[in-house]
């Protein structure tokens, strides 16, 4: 039976898991190699929660179980329930919407629940492991090819609609340009300039110009789970 009762034991069975190395582990997170031996020889027994989130999502286990040791090591963030069970008080219910773009300037957006489709279900832990608050917390569905491979037509992605008042560069956002809805790369420039990417090479940067009244532009927020089998 494995032993599992400190941190590093924990971090060692990951990476043996997946057939990684503390070097892979170190380059994964931009944490120094030190700092990752440090945590295998058991010199460091907790990890900050946006640590533990990195590490638990690399080497694929339950970032509760990651910290505290208890439960399973399979990571069982999302799970799906019985039409015919309620969920208790450990679990999260995150219905599916569609966004309507706001009219003007300055006008917001309007989520329009899906009635048809079943929610997603997610243990109470996702949320508080990284100080997320569910009621802000909304699924939508991918539509188009321009972020494959990242993302593919139809996959399910669960946005928190509390982070779009500041850009963290280079990471995913549903946003609203004008009339459309679009889940891109953000990447603020110098000059007060922002660039939207998409992964799919074959689609080109966008550019909206600091000051240019003429795009209605709104964060609808960022891209924090990704669900389906697009590629596969």
């Amino acid at each position: 039976m494995n032993d599992f009762s400190t941190l590093g034991k924990r971090i060692k069975y990951g990476l043996l898991k997946e057939g990684k190395s503390q070097a892979d582990l170190s380059r994964y997170t931009r944490i120094k190699t030190a700092t990752v031996s440090q945590w295998c020889s058991d010199k460091v027994k907790t990890l900050k929660s946006d640590n533990a989130l990195k590490v638990s999502r690399f080497l694929k286990v339950n970032c509760d179980w990651l910290v505290s040791g208890k439960g399973s090591p399979d990571a069982e963030d999302v799970k799906g329930l019985p039409d015919d069970v309620e969920c208790d008080d450990h679990y999260i219910q995150v219905q599916e919407y569609k966004i309507e773009c706001g009219a003007g300037p300055g006008a917001e957006p309007s989520y329009i629940e899906i009635e048809d489709v079943q929610p997603a279900t997610y243990r109470l832990s996702y949320f508080t492991i990284r100080n997320l608050k569910p009621s802000n917390c909304k699924r939508f569905t991918v539509h188009g090819d321009s972020m494959q491979p990242t993302l593919f037509n139809g996959d399910k992605i669960l946005v928190n609609t509390d982070d779009n008042t500041s850009i963290s560069n280079n990471h995913v956002y549903a946003i609203c340009v004008n009339n459309e809805i679009r889940v891109k790369r953000l990447i603020k420039q110098m000059n007060g300039d922002l660039i939207i990417r998409s992964d799919n090479k074959a689609y080109p940067d966008e550019v909206i110009h600091n000051n240019d009244e003429s795009v209605y532009f709104h964060i609808i927020g960022r891209v924090i789970e990704k669900a389906g089998d697009g590629g596969l």
